[in-house]
């Protein structure tokens, strides 16, 4: 059978840019910009998208098109059954994220419903917390199940199962290359609309203006670095998962370079249509613009404080925002759904030799028996306390491996044609080489040495026996993989 393929290389690059898009460009970034200074973040968030950003970009890209197999099978071809067992690590993360993720792209969807029928009411903090998420106030009770959440969940769980079961040409590559145009105007429309607000203007200047005493501050840096290896979903294979249904004639240079620029655009674009939307918050309530976001979650600047916003605006109107804006998430959202889901499927489809449908449903039903303990009223507080290893340690873990392993040991991807130009090797390619791996290993020395300053809890072991049950589950399923050969 002929290796299924992306139809178009724009197709890759809309695929690419769904990955990278999601809820850290439009509500994460603004939370993080929010808490460090508006402008001052962005200064540094270039200089890592540069430095750290598009080098890993490149060897993940080098890694899927070079041996055309998913991060687990590449891993194995260079160490063997050890190999094996920090790739299903890195799928082990991958596949809890996804359980999550769907669960962050079903409050989307609850709330563009909610949205659309003015039921969101003005104590928006805790209608969020009370109401919807039913939240149970500690990590270590359960709670109930939050039946709003379930019932979106499942909904994002079967429309990422339908869009799976085809190939990615027909399936990701179509619907990306559909629902990504459409997220980008949204997000224009956005910005556009809101300069026209009284005090939005403010908001642009707390945004744009930088806070330079905040680039001193070295956990400024540790924070942004930590942004962009999360936006991009580095050193789970995620990129490599797509990268491996490229052509040799597709060039991973000018994808990564259109997915690194994608990504910061909207970043940038969102964090304007955000920072101006507050400004107008603080200039009809007269509550000063700094003590509006109380914190840097993604969650109180998306389903708190935005939703605050809406009641400013003629009920009409404000239902007819919400629900455009709750549907741009649910895009941004279920389009990195795609991209998890694919990673997890692809590296069974391959090590087992099942089909790709039984590899989406066993991807789909794993994924979704994740996603139940987050819908229940402790959710957040185990997602809490699972960020740091997940989006944190693990990541920079998964990084500093593949630049390890296909920088210094694999030959053959630090021979790809994509290091060179002329004849030479490129800067990128040093960056990716001597670089790169010093930065990730200091952000993770900077991250363990964290941790182990706080008393151990309920929520680190919850982090570090996840760790265990992940690294002891990846051995065992690399001892039951067949061998690969790399597909040509």
């Amino acid at each position: 059978m002929d290796k299924v393929t992306w139809k178009k290389e724009s197709g890759f690059i809309w695929a690419l840019l769904g990955s990278a898009i999601g809820f850290g460009n439009i509500l994460s970034f603004s939370a993080q910009c929010y808490k460090n200074g508006g402008g001052a973040f962005l200064i540094p968030f270039v200089i890592a998208l540069l430095v750290l950003g598009l080098p890993m970009l490149f060897l993940e890209g080098a890694i899927g098109q070079r041996t055309g197999l998913p991060i687990v099978s590449a891993y194995g071809q260079v160490l063997g059954k050890p190999g094996k067992t920090i790739g299903w690590l890195m799928v082990a993360a991958v596949a809890t994220i996804g359980g999550f993720y769907i669960v962050l792209t079903g409050y989307s969807v609850a709330y563009a419903y909610f949205s659309a029928t003015d039921s969101i009411p003005a104590d928006t903090a805790s209608f969020f917390k009370q109401t919807f998420l039913r939240d149970s106030g500690s990590l270590t009770t359960w709670g109930v199940l939050s039946t709003p959440i379930l019932l979106m969940t499942l909904f994002c769980a079967a429309f990422s199962w339908v869009v799976l079961t085809r190939n990615v040409r027909s399936g990701i590559e179509k619907i990306c290359s559909f629902f990504m145009p459409i997220l980008m105007v949204t997000i224009l429309f956005f910005a556009i609309v809101v300069c026209f607000l009284p005090g939005a203007s403010e908001g642009f200047r707390h945004y744009l203006i930088p806070d330079f005493s905040k680039l001193r501050d070295g956990h400024l840096w540790r924070d942004v670095f930590g942004h962009v290896f999360f936006s991009f979903s580095l050193g789970l294979g995620i990129i490599t998962g797509y990268a491996r249904y490229s052509t040799s004639n597709t060039s991973i240079p000018k994808a990564m370079w259109y997915m690194a620029l994608g990504n910061l655009l909207i970043s940038v674009t969102a964090g304007f249509a955000v920072f101006g939307a507050v400004g107008y918050l603080s200039h009809v309530s007269e509550v000063p613009f700094k003590e509006i976001v109380k914190s840097d979650s993604t969650f109180e600047m998306g389903f708190v404080i935005f939703p605050q916003i809406l009641h400013l605006f003629t009920p009409w109107i404000g239902s007819l925002i919400g629900v455009i804006f709750f549907l741009g998430l649910f895009i941004a959202g279920i389009t990195g759904v795609f991209s998890i889901a694919e990673s997890f499927a692809g590296n069974i489809e391959v090590e087992y030799g099942f089909s790709r449908k039984r590899s989406v449903t066993i991807t789909s039903l794993v994924m979704m028996m994740i996603s139940l303990i987050f819908c229940m009223g402790n959710g957040q507080r185990i997602l809490g306390a699972l960020a740091p290893m997940l989006l944190g340690n693990n990541m920079l873990l998964g990084g500093l491996t593949e630049v390890i392993v296909f920088m210094y040991i694999a030959k053959n991807i630090r021979s790809d044609p994509l290091w060179f130009r002329d004849g030479k090797q490129t800067f990128i390619y040093y960056l990716a080489k001597r670089v790169v791996p010093f930065i990730l290993l200091l952000i993770l020395i900077s991250a363990i040495h964290a941790d182990l300053q706080v008393p151990v809890g309920p929520a680190e072991l919850v982090r570090w026996g996840w760790f265990a049950a992940a690294l002891s589950l990846g051995g065992l399923l690399s001892q039951k993989s067949r061998k690969i050969s790399a597909i040509a």
